[in-house]
């Protein structure tokens, strides 16, 4: 009876339950379809020659089924089986990404550059939301893709094109961490750089680890230049954990 009554004290608290493991391919199925409709929705919104409308349906409810940081906070530890399922949701959120970044750019028109940096000032709240996504679902891909090749044998393991895979995956990675760490360097709203930050505070131990030394250096470097840039006391104290992080690893 106590168990009981602790189960519908948390309910009505709202307590949040974990996610099963079964969740995760359904979400992952419903960000592959929402990208697809995202997609053509910035397609017609360019072509209309419209400013994406991110806050309220259809844009809003499409991004939030492509970036559920909370599903997959709530997802069960991943596991090998879970890298295909990963692999497409990184996929479409990795694309939807740079499809706001790059919205209503033409290269063969005005610079590129140009374009980007607006929709960077204009759309910085979605894509922070998008990158702090991305910071925390690459780690369940990472861990995802190392017990994956260490099931297999070592003959398996040591095909050429898994090995290219594997480093895909590792580059891309640091790639993310480095634009991150570059967008919150770029002085961005607060509460933004407080939420990359912390995204690359909880993470750390995972990317870290898969950086080699000379990409350590490098982030070290670009570390001390955001803290410069935030000019945030929370902020800082995340980067200097992430900071601290890094140069403990031998």
């Amino acid at each position: 009876m106590r168990q009981i009554v602790a189960l519908l004290v948390l309910v009505f608290l709202g307590f949040p339950s974990q996610a099963s493991a079964q969740d995760g391919p359904r979400l992952s199925l419903a960000a592959v379809q929402a990208s697809k409709d995202f997609k053509a929705y910035l397609d017609k919104t360019a072509n209309d020659k419209n400013q994406l409308d991110l806050s309220s349906p259809p844009g809003s409810t499409l991004f939030a089924a492509i970036f559920d940081t909370k599903a997959v906070e709530a997802l069960p530890p991943p596991t090998g089986p879970d890298l295909p399922w990963l692999s497409e949701w990184l996929g479409v959120a990795a694309s939807s990404y740079v499809g706001i970044i790059n919205f209503s750019a033409d290269p063969r028109g005005e610079p590129l550059q140009k374009a980007v940096q607006e929709n960077v000032a204009r759309y910085e709240d979605n894509l922070s939301v998008a990158m702090d996504f991305l910071l925390r679902l690459m780690p369940r891909m990472a861990i995802a893709a190392d017990a994956f090749m260490e099931s297999l044998p070592e003959k398996d393991r040591n095909l050429p094109a898994r090995q290219q895979g594997m480093a895909q995956v590792r580059n891309g990675y640091m790639q993310t961490v480095t634009g991150a760490i570059t967008f919150i360097g770029g002085s961005p709203k607060a509460d933004n750089s407080r939420l990359l930050a912390k995204a690359l505070r909880d993470t750390v131990d995972v990317w870290s680890k898969r950086a080699n030394a000379e990409e350590r250096t490098q982030f070290l470097s670009q570390l001390a230049q955001a803290r410069t840039g935030a000019k945030d006391s929370t902020v800082d104290d995340h980067l200097i954990a992430v900071s601290t992080a890094i140069a403990a690893i031998q």
